[in-house]
């Protein structure tokens, strides 16, 4: 399994790490689902982390790495 791993930055100046099997989807990808969102949505991020879009400021790619 291979996975993208990605870097949150928050308005705030908090960062969250993220990753993604690279297999799925490209609808159901993070960086689609960010660019595709309204500011008044949610950006869903695994199953535990809920992020109001309007909060991040951008999302950066970070290493495809061999789990």
């Amino acid at each position: 399994m291979y996975l993208q791993e990605f870097k949150i930055y928050l308005i705030g100046g908090h960062m969250l790490k993220a990753a993604e099997d690279v297999t799925i989807p490209a609808e159901h990808r993070l960086l689609y689902r960010f660019k595709n969102a309204k500011l008044k949505d949610v950006l869903s991020v695994g199953s535990q982390a809920y992020i109001p879009v309007r909060n991040i400021l951008y999302i950066s790619t970070g290493d495809v790495i061999r789990w």
